[in-house]
């Protein structure tokens, strides 16, 4: 038995030691794929690449060595690439993907729901096929998203949520020991990667005060981007519980825009101060 640990970030590097200390499997059944993008350094995000190097963990940087492993169990722990499963002799194909499938298949799993209001999202793991985000559940886990939560609150607590969900069901991987439940098509939804161009993000203040709350807290990531208004960078939004008597949509105090909705409720941002 070959074990593949594909991916990026806390919940890959957490599940690789899992297996070594807590399950005790052999380093030499463990290989690594991580993502393009991963250096070897610990950065904001722990380092599969570096966690694998200082544990003696065979580290692969092409897919394609893995094709003909006929044991092989690969899990997909915010691997970057689409994989066709038809060029592999294995069949223990598994992903962990970032929402309650079948809601939110696809990119941008931590702003979408906050941008839709959503009250709760999940983690799943399921098994991949050639399509994305559809193959059949195996389990998952449901939490409540905090109406304070940014995008970035969000994806940690996918993280840790994820991770949970890896601990639960390694052994039963381990052991083939799954069920399989076929997705539905209620409340299937999907966002590709151009449903957002966060090279040019723009928040709509023609709306509610909710709504621009939400519009705002779903790009608030301090590692990737901020979101501008009025040529300020926000840090963080507070949704007001009282209607504004400020005749001007936008009012700038100190280092605070305050933000009327077409409600007469209204958001209060803190700026960004380099």
């Amino acid at each position: 038995m070959k074990i593949c640990i594909a991916g990026k970030n806390d919940i890959a590097c957490n599940s690789l030691k899992y297996l070594i200390e807590e399950i005790n499997i052999n380093k030499e059944d463990i290989v690594v794929l991580p993502n393009k993008t991963d250096e070897g350094i610990n950065k904001w995000q722990k380092s599969l690449k570096r966690i694998a190097i200082d544990n003696n963990i065979n580290v692969i940087s092409d897919i394609d060595k893995l094709y003909n492993i006929e044991d092989l169990i690969f899990i997909s722990l915010e691997y970057d690439k689409i994989i066709d499963v038809n060029l592999f002799k294995s069949k223990k194909l598994y992903n962990i993907h970032f929402s309650k499938l079948p809601s939110y298949k696809g990119m941008y799993t931590s702003a979408w729901p906050i941008l839709n209001g959503e009250n709760y999202s999940g983690v799943t793991l399921h098994k991949i096929d050639n399509g994305i985000d559809t193959g059949d559940i195996i389990d998952q886990l449901e939490f409540k998203i905090d109406i304070n939560w940014t995008c970035r609150d969000l994806y940690f607590t996918y993280l840790k949520e994820g991770f949970n969900l890896f601990k639960r069901n390694i052994e039963n991987i381990l052991d083939d020991n799954l069920r399989f439940t076929e997705q539905g098509s209620v409340n299937s939804t999907y966002y590709s990667k151009n449903s957002i161009d966060y090279n040019n993000l723009v928040i709509d203040l023609n709306k509610t005060a909710f709504e621009i709350y939400n519009n705002i807290r779903a790009f608030i990531f301090f590692e990737y981007q901020l979101p501008i208004i009025e040529g300020y960078k926000i840090v963080s939004v507070k949704l007001l519980d009282y209607r504004m008597t400020q005749k001007d949509k936008i009012v700038l105090e100190e280092n605070t825009i305050f933000i009327k909705g077409i409600d007469n409720y209204g958001v209060a941002c803190n700026i960004f101060e380099e």
